[in-house]
């Protein structure tokens, strides 16, 4: 069963063992592995010793070792790089880290921010905000006229709509001939953005549907002690 930790709510119960990492962290390890500088507040230099403490509590609350898998983003690495360090030094397993892939942001090739509106689609957005996202920011690797795309064709490779395909497409036969298509010149980007928009609203449909069916049953799942 999955059990959801907040380091807010359940500060009382991370920040003993948060401590106990924070005393094997160096400020000289955090500058190297964050770049921080001198100029940096404490509570950046702090958050490291807090993301550790997830990868070895379940150990922690039944008193034996667990082994801990964790998957994460690209971003995230120095975090648990520092953690795999520093964990054993408690006694505690090595965790293991799966990193995951990225969507790239709507504008380019950096990860999406949920600060940026422009950067991302949201999981409550509405079908008219997806279309107007997708039309408005995904960044095309079209040409700039229909004439020259038809002629030399686009770049999947940099095209974020196809891209985002490459999550949302489950079938590898009909992602290779978007590929194809798209880089003969036969789609266009205009083409390659309205397919996109259809996949993402058909998901999104049925995710805010199980979103709502699970909200009365959020509880169960936040830890309690």
């Amino acid at each position: 069963m999955t059990l959801v930790i907040t380091q807010k709510k359940h500060a009382n119960l991370m920040y003993k063992e948060a401590i106990k990492v924070a005393k094997k962290i160096t400020f000289s390890t955090a500058k190297a592995a964050f770049g921080f500088d001198n100029e940096m507040n404490i509570g950046a230099i702090f958050y490291t010793s807090m993301q550790t403490v997830p990868a070895f509590l379940p150990s922690v609350l039944a008193k034996k070792n667990i082994p801990c898998l964790i998957p994460m983003g690209f971003d995230q690495d120095p975090h648990f790089r520092i953690s795999r360090d520093v964990i054993t030094k408690l006694g505690y397993y090595k965790p293991a880290a799966l990193h995951c892939r990225f969507l790239p942001a709507l504008s380019g090739p950096n990860k999406m921010s949920a600060s940026e509106e422009s950067t991302a689609v949201y999981t409550i957005d509405s079908p008219e905000s997806v279309e107007n996202k997708i039309r408005k920011y995904a960044f095309s690797g079209g040409q700039p006229t229909i004439k020259e795309h038809r002629e030399k064709g686009g770049n999947p490779e940099i095209d974020i709509s196809y891209q985002w395909l490459t999550f949302f497409e489950e079938d590898d036969k009909k992602l290779q001939n978007i590929y194809y298509d798209y880089k003969s010149g036969k789609l266009l980007t205009s083409e390659i953005k309205e397919i996109l928009i259809e996949k993402i609203n058909k998901f999104l449909k049925i995710h805010q549907k199980n979103r709502e069916k699970a909200k009365k049953n959020l509880n169960k799942f936040i830890f309690k002690k």
